[in-house]
């Protein structure tokens, strides 16, 4: 509760705009900016008016007569605030009111008034674009697409002034299981809300600049015309500036067109100095993209010294200096000594898990290790000839495939997990088994929906390296793994070429992903790291399905790494981790 005194009202001006503050943004744990973003446009305005003023009042009620703005609270929405005579939602904890002076009141009227206007004026293109719709018969067309995008991200949370319009696992879907989506296709358009109208529109407008997981992007934040504008054109001009490219007519543009060239750039952004990445916040869900500086190739500039010593040590390659061609001389020289294992790996000596499942280890364990991560793992399929087709890029392969088919390396620091002891094995295990349903959620993501059979659940995969904080909140399996604060760097990344298997090309079928249970929260710089290590991992997958392909090249299956390589605490016989920790390696024979 914000209030703190027995008469109702704090005394101190400043207590109650500091009080104020921490409510909006959850003690720090949200930028001002991004609270403020997930509020309407009187709210907003408001609270900028607001903080800081040594002449508001926080009381528990009113007097008799005095309208004053009510102050609610709710789990996913955060707190809101109802114009004098407005109805709070009554499923919302109240907190009290606001007295605030009167002026105040009328300069965020008159503000929000003016904002109101050019709303209303970007409404025009959307009604615009509805009507079209309708009249070309091509409504029920949009709003089934519709349903089946937002069925490929985890989390749609997205505000249209009070209405939420949802499909999270946080308690609220709106969109789907409460038939939202569905209800709009059996009445005619007219009869829509408002809210409806806007949403579904500006919804295609987000698909169309990039998968859905452009709804993503607004998560926890009103979605009206205007900002849907600002938003396209900042990633507009933002990628002319990272290809050097002068924006063409950048205020005159119709919105449909706007996402077209948003959409259109992408490929040429990822190709450039500039890396896109997101931030993430899971207490509003919201993932937004950035620009950073990162020049290509943005791989390591010299081999991690644990990655090039196992490499010495266990698989003979000595190194030339250039980091590719030795990961992918390691990566020939572990499947050699695995396709002369027998089936528990002891006639090579390369363990439970194979070598390349050891040099999988080595570079998860070096990224844990230069990021000063409290775990880390690398997840991606079992056996690389399970994703065959009937016919080249086919995917009756893909389809056939089941959770066990994939694995997930998940390592802990050599010292960092010390203090969870017995409840190592058991975190490790849950997020392994976290990874392994992802990577099977993921791998139809990249065919042709028309080639996914309807009853198939499938999301878009991870393209682009994300930071999170948070990101406990609203998700079982992070509270149950201690996920906080994580790094993903996914692959095949995007300034490459799709990892091709047998005819079709594949993204977010590999990472890199890091985790700490407590703060700091990672840099970019740490992230940096992250993706020079999945350059790695992507080398060696490439190196393989080269090899299998081509038939120069034996490719075992990776073993390991199920319930009971963990539950023997199997990562610590692990040669890297040995190495790691200053005990003697044992080499493999040549």
């Amino acid at each position: 509760m914000i209030l703190s005194s027995s008469t109702g009202t704090v005394p101190d001006p400043a207590e109650t705009s500091r009080r104020l503050l921490g409510e909006l943004t959850n003690s720090g744990r949200v930028s001002f900016r991004q609270a403020c973003s997930r509020l309407t446009v009187w709210e907003s305005l408001l609270m900028q008016h607001l903080l800081g003023r040594d002449d508001i009042d926080f009381i528990e009620q009113p007097a008799p007569g005095e309208e004053l703005i009510r102050v609610t609270r709710s789990a996913l929405s955060g707190p809101a605030f109802w114009r004098p005579g407005e109805v709070a939602d009554p499923r919302a904890e109240s907190l009290g009111w606001l007295r605030v002076p009167p002026q105040v009141v009328d300069m965020v009227a008159e503000e929000a008034a003016a904002l109101e206007a050019r709303e209303a004026a970007e409404l025009l293109e959307v009604e615009a674009v509805l009507r079209a719709w309708a009249r070309g018969g091509e409504l029920d067309h949009r709003l089934v697409q519709l349903a089946d995008w937002v069925e490929r991200v985890e989390t749609v949370y997205v505000f249209v002034g009070r209405d939420v319009f949802s499909k999270s696992d946080a308690g609220s879907n709106t969109l789907t299981r409460d038939g939202l989506l569905a209800s709009l296709r059996e009445r005619a358009v007219e009869t829509w809300r408002p809210a409806d109208r806007l949403f579904v529109v500006l919804a295609y407008c987000l698909f169309l600049s990039g998968r859905s997981v452009r709804f993503e992007e607004f998560n926890g934040r009103q979605l009206s015309a205007t900002r849907l504008r600002d938003y396209l054109m900042d990633r507009y001009v933002g990628y002319c500036a990272a290809v050097g490219r002068i924006p063409e007519n950048p205020h005159g543009i119709p919105l449909l067109e706007l996402a077209g060239r948003v959409r259109n750039l992408l490929a040429e952004v990822d190709r450039s100095e500039m890396m896109r990445y997101r931030r993430i916040n899971g207490l509003t869900f919201a993932k937004n993209e950035y620009l950073t500086d990162f020049p290509l190739p943005r791989d390591p500039e010299t081999m991690p010294e644990l990655v090039a010593e196992f490499g010495r040590t266990v698989l003979g390659v000595a190194g030339s200096g250039k980091v590719r061609r030795d990961l992918r001389a390691m990566t020939l020289a572990a499947a050699e000594l695995d396709a002369k294992a027998g089936p528990d790996g002891t006639a090579a000596g390369t363990g439970e898990q194979g070598a390349i499942g050891e040099l999988l280890g080595a570079i998860v364990l070096s990224a844990i290790l230069a990021t000063d991560s409290d775990y880390g793992m690398s997840s991606s399929i079992r056996d690389l000839a399970s994703l065959r087709g009937a016919s080249p890029g086919g995917p009756e392969g893909v389809l056939a495939l089941k959770k066990g088919d994939f694995f997930c390396c998940c390592l802990p620091h050599t010292t960092r997990m010390a203090a969870t002891g017995d409840e190592t094995v058991p975190i490790l295990w849950r997020a392994a088994q976290r990874m392994m349903f992802n990577r099977w959620h993921f791998v139809p993501g990249e065919f042709d929906r028309a080639e996914i059979p309807a009853n198939r659940h499938y999301f878009f995969p991870p393209q682009i390296p994300d930071i999170a904080e948070h990101a406990e909140h609203h998700h079982g399996g992070h509270v149950a793994s201690r996920v906080r604060y994580t790094i993903r760097a996914p692959g095949a990344q995007v300034w490459h070429p799709p990892f091709t298997a047998f005819g079709h090309g594949f993204r977010g079928c590999y990472d890199i992903r890091l985790v700490r249970m407590e703060g700091p929260p990672y840099t970019r710089a740490e992230l940096v790291d992250a993706v020079r290590h999945c350059s790695l991992v992507d080398e060696m997958w490439r190196t393989l399905v080269e090899g299998l392909e081509s038939g120069t090249l034996s490719v075992a299956p990776v073993r390991g790494f199920g319930r009971d390589w963990y539950e023997s605490r199997a990562w610590e016989r692990l040669r890297p981790y040995t190495m790691a920790t200053g005990a003697p390696a044992e080499a493999a024979p040549a």
